[in-house]
């Protein structure tokens, strides 16, 4: 029968999948090795611009026949699993995030299976990540978590991606802190927190209040010893780069 040999298609499709995740995994493995050889092991195994520019070729290859929304979401349970095993990663949340199901949601489906420790404030949540290069912290964009940001002292994590990944330009629902290297992808968003509104910027993707303080994403990758950034924070009193990170992931046109 035709659907009989449909299925026989399927299932031998299925097989061949498998064998690639099997050679996928196998060539985590190496990386780990690599790592460990060369000492970067002990520094965060997240890699967010080879993570953005990977998402972007396969949703261009991809075209028209697969969602954006459910690749990343099949490849992020691959990209979750390699990451977790070349360093155990855990995700540092507050109790008000924790009990919101949207950004319950995009965490899970995000970050998958990883381990998750619920702090009573944002300001804990941030603190646990000084000693603890590998793990993250993702907070709700308008939670109070950028007053601990600004007092903190030079040379701790700083944002380093944003969710949801796909999506248009607007403000992000979640922001995830860490210590991984930033890197330029061609499409990224910088964003600096201030305790007063910047109002004279241009262009600007967005604006939140952060407990005391306020955030602003600028398109591009912008050095904060470059222009304009640079005047940017000179010009701005106890203003601060809060991070860069790719932006949102979208459909091919």
């Amino acid at each position: 029968m035709m659907l009989d040999a449909i299925r026989r298609e399927i299932d031998e499709i299925d097989d061949a999948i498998l064998d690639l995740l099997v050679r996928r995994f196998a060539a985590t493995g190496k990386v780990k090795a690599t790592k460990f050889m060369d000492g970067s092991l002990s520094t965060s195994p997240f890699r967010p611009a080879r993570e953005a520019a990977m998402m972007r070729r396969l949703i261009t290859k991809g075209g028209r026949a697969i969602q954006p929304e459910v690749l990343v979401r099949l490849w992020r349970v691959i990209l979750s699993a390699s990451t977790q095993s070349q360093a155990p990663v855990t995700l540092h949340v507050s109790e008000e995030l924790g009990g919101d199901l949207a950004c319950r949601l995009a965490i899970s489906q995000h970050f998958c299976d990883m381990g998750v420790e619920i702090h009573d404030s944002c300001a804990k949540a941030l603190d646990c990540l000084r000693d603890r290069r590998g793990d993250l912290a993702v907070f709700a964009t308008q939670s109070d978590w950028a007053d601990g940001f600004l007092a903190a002292e030079a040379g701790g994590p700083s944002l380093i991606g944003s969710l949801p990944v796909t999506g248009g330009d607007g403000m992000p629902l979640l922001l995830v802190c860490g210590h991984a290297e930033p890197q330029e992808t061609g499409e990224d968003e910088t964003v600096i927190v201030s305790p007063e509104r910047p109002r004279d910027l241009a262009p600007i993707l967005w604006q939140a209040r952060s407990g005391s303080c306020w955030l602003t994403g600028i398109p591009g990758y912008l050095d904060s010893s470059g222009w304009p950034l640079g005047d940017i924070l000179q010009n701005m009193p106890g203003a601060k780069l809060a991070g860069r990170y790719p932006r949102a992931l979208k459909a091919p046109s």
